[in-house]
């Protein structure tokens, strides 16, 4: 029987990163992937692909900016699916190539199929293609980082033609004419804005009565005004009776009595775990009511030797977050470094059009902390970088407490927002105050000024 130091579950972002660390640290390593390539749906049907689509779609929008640009560009044809796509197969395939490459530098042992455990220390591999023999390896650590798939309700009839999830959505044979989106979170507001620029009729439908209901309300606020604008219909506090297809159109009956037909439907209302295909009860592991792990500061479930990180362990799931996590997993895993659970202050990049991005406390959060706090704000519009790029919507606000001065939140809607939050988080990091905005000087013209800007504008409040 072949045996591994390290065993891990799963090839998407946290797998990845857990594998080579340990690999770099020394142990012998094998990488087992349900699928037919590494990646997981960071790559392959989530994060990479739609962010693909997304700067597609911005180029072409750009293009027919004529406002902006002063010249009349028109498209000779409508654009086909074919071609929106053709980036994102690019990215794809040279982003698996780079994860193949590097798990052939470090000797990691990659192999497709589905593992099931025998026991704590033995899985049994199912190889793909299936006309291959079983294996059975021994362990001594096992990581598992298998990740979610998008949630299916039971009484929806999804055919990836006319009903989709987040993973059907780029296999679209054409653009719909109209489309509704159920699911106000991140990948229903992501792409919404992105097909409505396509021109697609969009209906965006969510139970809470407002968008992204995790972040700052007056960004949020300014997002629902963005997209109403592009023209897309907003129907907040909204839920679903049924839906159904006739393989032609799509009915959403809402529970308000309002009928909805459109020539698809997105549903993006959460993800579930996959671990339930792991045969956990032959090491006495148990799920969590949400389909999780749940693991300890080490990233160790209630058996030591299996780890598990990434998405299957719920919050925040975000890929950045994953990488971390399989890089602290795999060093507990190889060396016994004493590991801690990825949390505080996370910066959040959410992909819509425009960008929004955030980090730290909410102006919600500090009214209910009792904080005291003063806010200063920018707007794209004031800056010449903004008025150059046609940005006149974008904003930055910064949070900071009334008397230290020091810097408690960014949150920024517009243009190159998921980058430009990271200087907020490095001042925050270093326990800066927004007295550090005004006393640097930056570059002519940029959105970075905003910083500039903003924090002036909240330190009059307070000086006057």
């Amino acid at each position: 029987m072949e045996e591994y130091d390290i065993a891990v579950i799963g090839a998407g972002p946290a797998g990845e990163k857990a594998a080579l660390e340990a690999a770099t640290l020394g142990a012998k390593v094998i990488v087992i992937e349900k699928g037919n390539r590494p990646g997981g749906a960071s790559v392959i049907t989530g994060t990479i692909p739609s962010k693909s689509l997304r700067e597609t779609v911005k180029y072409v929008m750009s293009l027919t900016q004529r406002d902006i640009n002063g010249i009349d560009i028109t498209l000779n044809q409508p654009i086909s699916v074919k071609e929106l796509m053709h980036r994102k197969n690019v990215v794809m395939t040279q982003r698996v190539n780079h994860i193949m490459d590097s798990y052939s530098d470090k000797n990691v042992e990659c192999v497709f199929g589905e593992a099931c455990f025998q026991s704590p220390t033995e899985l049994i591999i199912r190889p793909k293609p299936p006309d291959e023999d079983d294996r059975i390896i021994r362990t001594h650590k096992t990581i598992i980082a298998v990740g979610t798939i998008p949630y299916h309700p039971p009484e929806i009839k999804f055919d990836g033609k006319s009903i989709l999830d987040s993973d059907t959505i780029l296999m679209l044979d054409e653009i719909p004419e109209t489309m509704a989106v159920f699911g106000g979170g991140v990948i229903g507001c992501e792409y919404a804005t992105i097909f409505s620029i396509l021109g697609v009729k969009v209906k965006l439908i969510d139970t809470r009565g407002t968008l992204l209901s995790f972040i700052d309300r007056e960004l949020s606020e300014l997002l629902a005004i963005i997209l109403k604008e592009c023209g897309i219909e907003l129907l907040l506090g909204e839920n679903y009776r049924d839906i159904t297809s006739d393989g032609k159109r799509v009915r959403t009956e809402l529970v308000s009595g309002k009928t909805i037909e459109t020539d698809a439907l997105l549903f993006a209302n959460g993800r579930q775990g996959t671990a339930d295909k792991l045969c956990l009860e032959k090491c006495d592991l148990d799920l969590n009511s949400r389909n999780q792990l749940d693991v300890n500061e080490n990233y160790q479930t209630t058996q030591s030797n299996i780890y598990a990180i990434g998405d299957v362990i719920g919050f925040p799931s975000l890929v950045s977050v994953s990488n971390e996590e399989g890089r602290l997993a795999a060093r507990h895993a190889v060396c016994g470094t004493a590991a801690h659970r990825v949390g505080g202050d996370i910066p959040y990049g959410i992909y819509t059009i425009p960008e929004i991005a955030l980090i730290g406390a909410t102006e919600q959060e500090l009214i209910e902390e009792k904080v005291p706090y003063e806010k200063g704000v920018c707007q794209f519009g004031d800056l010449a970088r903004g008025l150059i790029i046609g940005d006149r919507r974008g904003m930055l606000k910064l949070l900071f407490h009334r008397e230290s001065l020091n810097l408690l939140g960014v949150h920024i809607c517009g243009q190159s927002a998921a980058e430009l939050i990271h200087i907020g988080q490095a001042v925050m990091k270093l326990g800066g105050t927004i007295e550090y905005f005004l006393e640097n000087v930056y570059n002519f013209p940029t959105l970075s000024a905003a910083y500039k800007v903003a924090a002036s504008n909240g330190l009059k409040k307070i000086r006057n």
